[in-house]
């Protein structure tokens, strides 16, 4: 597993953000990400990137937490029903590509926490998983994401 340090440029999104548990995490997902999605098809606009879930205010055993769903986009868009402009994290972050199914992402995120704790790095708090391809039409063991942690 190839796990770096890196520069990431903020990027201005379309977001939608809701609380989330680990038996609910799914839908909070589907959720956001249709919702913004087919927001932004109803105003003619394409994404500018690839859709992303960043993950704040986790409880200490990281069985809940706070979701914020969206896409990248070139430009302010009108928002509704609890969407918002956003921004993504800009600055030095730990990351990896995990390839494979979705379930099998806290491997990934255990390797790049035992990284960032070799290395001397401080962690934000802020988790983001940038999903690549789309799970609708690619095989679960070909699914890429790439999770990225900011870090100090």
């Amino acid at each position: 597993m190839d796990i770096k340090v890196t520069e990431q440029k903020s990027e201005l999104a379309l977001a939608y953000k809701e609380h989330a548990t680990m038996e609910n995490i799914v839908a909070v997902i589907d959720k956001g990400l249709n919702m913004t999605i087919n927001h932004l098809m109803a105003l003619g606009k394409q994404p500018a990137g690839a859709p992303y879930c960043c993950y704040t205010n986790g409880s200490e055993d990281f069985s809940e937490f706070d979701l914020e769903l969206g896409f990248p986009v070139a430009e302010e868009v009108p928002v509704k029903d609890g969407m918002y402009m956003a921004r993504t994290y800009g600055g030095k972050v730990v990351e990896s590509m995990h390839k494979g199914a979705y379930d099998t992402l806290e491997e990934t995120y255990t390797a790049m926490m035992r990284y960032v704790q070799e290395n001397s790095l401080e962690m934000t708090g802020v988790y983001y998983d940038w999903y690549l391809n789309d799970p609708d039409n690619t095989p679960e063991d070909e699914l890429l994401t790439k999770v990225v942690f900011p870090v100090r």
